[in-house]
């Protein structure tokens, strides 16, 4: 790890810190001890700056005896050994210079007596960089592990928005491939028709599939050719009615997410009756919300095709993952229609 002040360039704020320090250290010599101004200054620059050094320095001694890293008890040894020699550096240094610098007497034995206090001060001084250093590696350190939790967060979410994905091509493949089965022997020419449209439809997906949202007109291209292989297999039976307001069309939406519900409005509405199902479509804006609604009929009477409950609780699920609401679908069901409604939130995703 870099030296945090070189590496966030807080070293002009370190520098202003320590010119405030000396300014004051200064004042003091001038306003308490009645030096002149000139030996005030160069007293207080000389013993601060090589503090100045010495706290750059200090840096290294954190950086390499953490909490992690040292045992306690060598973490304390290593603080005081590099007080001690710090402290008494500063000191000979500093005295060495202004003997040198300034030889008034009187000033040598002021020099002289101030030893401790000047000591203490570089206790203090120590004291409050080695925090310092400490407080930085402990949000360095809170920082990459919330990084590190949100990126994980992120790989899992894609993991199961993909499982989730990943959950629909095969279930309806396999009714197609049913269908079709069931075709070659009473209608070749719709099996081969059904054939056509499934290659468009998975061609389509997989061009797709890499893009986790899709525009409005996008997903009902989508919806179409599955609709389009749906009527081979049923013919008149099924019957689909639009209303599609054209500001809609430019909104996103998780790709696939609407393919179970029309796949579950048949299995519900066509499968239950041997009536003419009418399959509803409608989507509009309402403010920042793209509104898609869903309505197929179906016959109360009718026992329920059993399945594994994947259509709705899929895309449910989809959706608190992506936006992170947990409401996003709702449902509605009187004598003989069910409605399904999305609210999808036109705001920016991770994903």
């Amino acid at each position: 790890m870099d030296h945090p002040f070189i590496r966030n360039k807080s070293i002009i704020i370190y520098s202003i810190t320590w010119l405030v320090i000396c300014a004051l250290f200064a004042f003091a010599l001038f306003y308490f001890y009645d030096f002149e101004a000139k030996t005030a200054a160069l007293d207080s620059l000389v013993f601060n700056g090589i503090f100045f050094g010495l706290g750059l320095a200090y840096w290294f001694n954190v950086r390499y005896n953490s909490f992690e890293k040292s045992q306690l008890l060598n973490l304390v040894v290593s603080h005081l050994a590099a007080l001690v020699l710090s402290v008494s550096l500063a000191i000979f240094l500093s005295k060495s210079i202004l003997t040198s610098i300034l030889a008034d007497e009187e000033y040598i034995n002021f020099l002289n007596e101030s030893i401790p206090w000047r000591a203490a001060l570089g206790l203090m001084y120590y004291s409050i960089i080695i925090l310092v250093y400490y407080l930085i590696l402990y949000y360095d350190d809170l920082n990459q592990k919330t990084n590190e939790r949100s990126q994980l967060e992120t790989m899992l979410k894609s993991s199961e928005l993909e499982m989730l994905k990943s959950q629909i091509n095969p279930h309806f493949i396999f009714n197609s491939l049913n269908s079709i089965a069931s075709l070659t022997i009473i209608s070749p020419e719709k099996a081969r028709e059904m054939v056509i449209k499934l290659s468009e439809f998975l061609r389509y997906s997989l061009e797709k599939d890499n893009d986790q949202m899709n525009t409005m007109e996008d997903e009902l291209n989508n919806i179409i050719l599955y609709l389009d292989i749906e009527k081979v297999r049923f013919g008149d039976r099924l019957s689909v009615k639009t209303d599609i307001s054209k500001e809609s069309l430019h909104l996103k939406l998780p790709n696939l997410i609407l393919q179970p519900l029309f796949e579950n409005a048949i299995k519900h509405g066509i499968y239950e009756s041997l009536e003419k199902v009418t399959v509803s479509l409608k989507t509009w804006q309402d403010q920042n919300i793209l509104r898609v609604e869903i309505s197929n009929q179906f016959d109360p009477q009718a026992t329920g095709k059993k399945g594994k409950g994947i259509g709705l609780k899929n895309v449910g699920e989809r959706l608190r993952l992506i936006y992170g609401v947990p409401q996003l679908v709702f449902t509605e069901k009187t004598d003989n229609l069910f409605t399904v409604r999305l609210d999808i939130p036109q705001i920016e995703t991770d994903l």
